[in-house]
């Protein structure tokens, strides 16, 4: 009977075994399905980052091990690793960002890089280290199983988050791979929505202090604005005492500006004086003589009062200027001074200033410019309340004097006669000289000339004046010494003229004079020559002496002419006949300078044409060893062989080509010619020692693209850069310096050589020898010619030479013709020659025939 029980015993037993596994299964998976449930809500209603993530390991926890939990996150932008959540039985983590680099090799950088979940056992970790996927951890340096799983938002991994076991019990499986997976999408949908409403919240905080300062800037506008209306308001008070009145605007700027210790100070012209027409002061008063009246010196308001300007200072500011002689000292309990002048309608009225003596009132730039502001309306108030004060008083004097009526008015009838008059001068008359201006000229020629068409015994003539060196003082002294300059001139020339000719100004540095009532030609150039030499002699401008010179055109009645323009016109190419001349000279205009115009028209066009056709070419003087003779170089000069005109000098197209500015085409073709010809020459005789020099007029050094033009010339002829070398003048060195020294120092980077020409004949400054970098000297052949003979021209170039030396730089001098010069240049240092007496300029193949034969 018991046997046959047994199997059904049995039987029932394996049932109970199976229930209660299913059991456990049964609530594993509930746990399961309620943990998930717990994150899906927990992604919807987290309103924290660190509570979301606690919730998270705690709902995790309850349905796996997650002892050891941690979650990082990943900033793509700076390349870091921060550990927004982490908790661990063994390891702990600083609570700070990571280089990404410091993870390269960890198991956490491993799902970072594959994106893809991990499930680490001993095994999989022995096999990622041979495979070199992870740097090898060393045997009991870490636990036995470890599960991450990447966060994902968009494509792009954001962060991981990890399990780790480090007993044997607990083992992880894909189930809890899976689990981690899916608690990931949810995180990573909690973290967006975190972050997006932090980016709005920031965007609704950040708006709110945007509206937050509209309201204070208009609160603080409309603040300003009553207080302005208020101090025009006390303008309108008859009643008001001044003092009543300066204590009102006190306590009006008080209202905008810490303004406990204040005072307007009030300047008179004529005596030179200031005076303290009202002040407030915590440490000071009238009885310790700090407000006393007193001529101008140099205390901190005349800082104000000297330059018309804002003046702010802190204590050590105010240090600084004593020390530097320009201020007293300053008293040592201020701690910081605003002052603003007070100006209305060009007039300086005053100052008006604030000061502190606490270290927690300090004033600064803004508190400046409202300050500055106010000022505008005080000295505007003030003015009016001067005016009204004195219409109160006229008034006043005028009820009690009634005899004096008639008096006072015809006086004001004298002063708007007087006014008009001004009004009238300064309609017909240059503001800057007092002279008269071209429209009142215009119609003094004009008159001349209808005078001369009824009465031709009435002759007359005209001078026309222009400058010769006035760009020069503009750019070197300033636009102010300058215009002191041209008042001097006008005065010199108002003295040195018959009382009934007339001097007007153009404009500019353009002068005419018109000569009347003459009787011959002699008087008209007597003019002209005590101008001339007038001018030759030095004008002191701001304790310096300046030389000016000018050129004249003359030109005399004629009864072709019929209009003030026609003359002018005729006057000014006559003048520009005298600059062409030499300049510091006369010419009288005739007709052949008709012919001249119509000449340089003419020659203006051919020379276009023969850029376009390549007409120009260049020939070659050779540059010599001084010492042994041995030519290490050559100048290009520009030659044109015209299809027009034949063979046409350089003095016959070169002014005109500068003066037109076709000069700068004409230099990149001789300049690119030359590097063509020293090509040849290298390839024909292998003279790759010698080098071409051109010059280059001064405008090239204004344009920013001269470095990139020259460059060009190298890349296409193929020559090396040492083997080019440019020549410039000392006049572009008067101007833009800027630009100049920069293209300068780009050349000498690419390794072009720079040749400074001519030295000697303008304004020489050793400071131009110290601040751009020149690579040689060429000495100007008038102080070469013949220098053997003229003992001061030998003293100038020893003194040249040894100056380049000293500062590294080689010596040419040009224009040597004879070997008694060759010879002294020599035992004095000078280290090439050229000239006449070695060589005259060559065609190129002229000069290839003569390296022939000294090959």
């Amino acid at each position: 009977m018991t046997d046959s029980l047994d199997p059904l015993i049995n039987s029932n037993a394996d049932l109970a075994k199976e229930s209660i596994v299913l059991l456990h299964k049964y609530q594993k998976l509930k746990n399961r399905y309620t943990a998930l449930l717990q994150l899906n809500q927990l992604s919807i209603d987290c309103v924290d980052l660190n509570g979301l993530l606690e919730q998270v390991h705690h709902a995790i926890a309850g349905v796996m091990s997650a002892n050891n939990f941690y979650i990082v996150l990943y900033d793509q932008t700076f390349s870091t690793l921060e550990f927004v959540y982490h908790v661990d039985e063994k390891d702990e983590m600083e609570p700070r960002k990571y280089a990404h680099s410091e993870f390269e090799g960890t198991m956490t950088n491993y799902v970072f890089e594959t994106g893809k979940a991990l499930l680490a056992t001993p095994e999989v970790i022995t096999q990622l280290e041979k495979e070199h996927k992870i740097d090898p951890i060393g045997v009991g340096t870490t636990g036995v199983d470890w599960l991450g799983v990447p966060l994902i938002h968009d494509g792009f991994v954001i962060g991981v988050m990890a399990v780790q076991s480090y007993s044997a019990a607990t083992r992880y499986q894909e189930a809890e791979r899976d689990l981690l997976e899916f608690t990931a999408q949810h995180i990573v949908t909690a973290l967006t929505r975190l972050q997006d409403r932090g980016r709005l919240k920031e965007a609704v905080d950040s708006r709110t202090r945007e509206l937050m300062q509209q309201i204070r800037d208009r609160e603080k506008a409309e603040l300003l604005q009553e207080s302005l209306y208020r101090i025009s308001e006390l303008t309108n008070d008859p009643d008001l005492e001044i003092d009543t009145f300066y204590s009102l605007v006190h306590n009006i700027v008080g209202q905008l500006l810490n303004a406990e210790n204040f005072y307007i100070a009030k300047y008179d012209a004529k005596n030179d004086e200031l005076f303290f027409a009202y002040y407030l002061d915590q440490q000071f008063s009238n009885d310790d003589g700090y407000y006393k009246a007193r001529k101008l010196s140099n205390h901190f308001t005349e800082l104000v009062l000297r330059s018309s300007e804002t003046v702010l200072l802190d204590q050590q500011g105010m240090q600084d200027l004593h020390q530097k002689g320009i201020t007293i000292k300053p008293e040592a309990d201020v701690l910081s001074w605003l002052g603003v002048p007070l100006i209305h309608s060009g007039e300086l009225l005053g100052a008006m200033v604030i000061q502190s003596y606490q270290q927690s009132v300090f004033f600064t730039e803004q508190d400046a410019e409202l300050l500055r502001f106010v000022s505008r309306h005080v000295a505007s108030a003030m003015k009016r309340r001067e005016i009204a004060n004195d219409e109160r008083k006229t008034y006043e004097l005028l009820e009690h004097q009634v005899k004096l009526r008639t008096a006072a008015l015809e006086d004001e009838i004298k002063q708007r006669k007087i006014a008009e008059e001004k009004l009238q001068h300064a309609a017909s008359h240059d503001i800057l000289t007092g002279l008269p201006n071209r429209a009142v000229f215009i119609d003094l020629l004009n008159r001349a000339i209808a005078r001369n068409k009824r009465h031709p015994e009435s002759k007359f003539a005209v001078l026309f004046l222009d400058l010769d060196r006035f760009k020069v003082v503009n750019d070197n002294l300033g636009h102010h010494a300058g215009d002191n300059l041209l008042k001097e001139i006008s005065s010199a020339l108002i003295d040195v003229i018959r009382d009934k000719d007339t001097v007007a100004r153009l404009g500019g540095d353009e002068f005419v004079i018109l000569v009347e009532d003459i009787e011959g030609s002699e008087g008209v150039f007597e003019v002209a020559k005590r101008i001339t030499s007038l001018m030759s002699l030095p004008f002191m401008i701001e304790n310096q002496s300046v030389f000016i010179g000018t050129s004249i055109g003359v030109l005399f009645n004629n009864e072709r002419y019929d209009t003030a323009d026609s003359m002018l016109r005729d006057a000014d190419i006559a003048m520009y006949h005298a600059k062409d001349k030499g300049k510091g000279r006369f010419e009288v205009f005739d007709s052949s300078m008709h012919k001249e115009v119509q000449n340089a028209l003419s020659l203006e066009s051919d020379i276009r044409e023969a850029i376009d056709n390549q007409e120009f070419v260049p020939y070659f003087q050779p540059i010599v060893q001084i010492t042994d003779g041995k030519i290490i170089g050559f100048e290009a000069l520009a030659r044109w062989q015209s299809d027009k005109r034949g063979f046409v000098y350089p003095n016959d197209f070169i002014p005109l080509a500068e003066e037109t500015n076709l000069v700068m085409a004409i230099d990149l073709q001789i300049l690119e010619k030359s590097c063509q010809q020293l090509m040849l020459w290298q390839q024909r005789l292998g003279l790759d020692h010698l080098y071409v020099s051109c010059n280059l007029y001064c405008n090239h050094f204004f344009n920013l693209s001269l470095p990139q033009d020259i460059q060009s010339i190298i890349d296409k002829t193929g020559v090396q850069p040492h083997q080019v070398r440019v020549e410039l003048t000392e006049r572009a060195l008067l101007e833009n310096s800027d630009v100049v020294l920069g293209n300068m120092r780009a050349l000498k980077k690419m390794g072009v050589k720079i040749l400074l020409d001519d030295f000697g004949t303008g304004y020489s400054s050793l400071s131009y020898l110290h601040r751009f970098p020149m690579d040689v000297i060429k000495i100007d052949r008038s102080f070469i010619h013949n220098v053997h003979e003229r003992g001061n021209h030998q003293a100038i170039i020893k003194t040249i030479i040894d100056l380049a030396a000293n500062l590294n730089m080689a010596t040419v001098g040009e224009g040597i013709e004879n070997e008694a010069d060759a010879q002294l240049l020599k035992s004095m240092g000078c280290d090439y020659g050229q000239g006449y007496y070695y060589f005259k300029p060559l065609p190129g193949d002229e000069i290839e025939c003569f390296l022939l034969s000294k090959s």
